[in-house]
């Protein structure tokens, strides 16, 4: 029971990350403007893919360092709560999109592209995002430990992909519905806020886990 509780804490995390906006959520916003909800769903396949192979690299970088030294995986278990910190506070300044929205007539006329090309987007839009690189060390380090399975990695990796591709994919489907569309948009700052609240909860929280446990432990 705690481990499903565990891992549902990271779903919900990484979900709040996922829908956050940044240069997936951009490039996925600009796909299915442009190309519809075929060209959406394939470059949601693709940003799953991009996902995954930021998380093989950092699994099998912490991996390394836990079979090292348990000393500098709490270092960067500590660095990471402070970037969700950050990126947190950050999300809750988000302001509203002010941006022309395409009337309805502009949401039905789209862009052929090939399956292939719109999963090339998506990879590649993840895969070059340095920044996937540190938060994905960040998330990781809170829910792992040095003894914890193959298995248990390989899960978690799996819900970061799996719940890239979902979002991002619903996107696709419900964003070519024009009356949708614009109602998104006009909540789409007061998403990103809860978001950066979770987020910043969660970083607190870990931060302060040594803290609380110690203190559960004298009283």
């Amino acid at each position: 029971m705690e481990f499903f509780i565990a891992w549902l804490v990271f779903a919900s995390v990484q979900l709040a990350a996922t829908m956050s906006p940044g240069p997936a959520f951009a490039m996925q916003m600009r796909n299915i403007v442009k190309y519809g909800r075929r060209g959406g769903i394939y470059t949601a396949i693709g940003l799953g893919a991009g996902v995954g192979a930021h998380v093989a690299f950092v699994l099998c970088g912490l991996a390394a360092i836990m079979a090292k030294s348990v000393t500098a995986f709490a270092l960067i278990k500590y660095v990471g709560a402070a970037y969700l910190i950050y990126i947190g506070i950050k999300a809750l300044k988000a302001k509203p999109d002010t941006t022309q929205i395409p009337n309805a007539q502009a949401l039905t006329n789209y862009e052929n592209i090939s399956a292939f090309k719109a999963f090339q987007i998506g990879l590649w839009t993840n895969v070059l995002n340095p920044k996937a690189v540190v938060f994905f060390t960040a998330i990781f380090t809170q829910f792992i430990a040095p003894n914890s399975s193959s298995s248990t990695l390989v899960l978690y990796g799996l819900t970061s992909v799996a719940i890239e591709i979902l979002w991002f994919s619903s996107l696709a489907i419900i964003l070519t519905v024009p009356v949708v569309r614009h109602t998104f948009r006009r909540l789409q700052h007061w998403i990103e806020r809860i978001c950066g609240g979770l987020l910043l909860a969660l970083g607190v929280r870990l931060a302060l886990s040594k803290y609380i446990k110690d203190q559960a432990k004298s009283a």
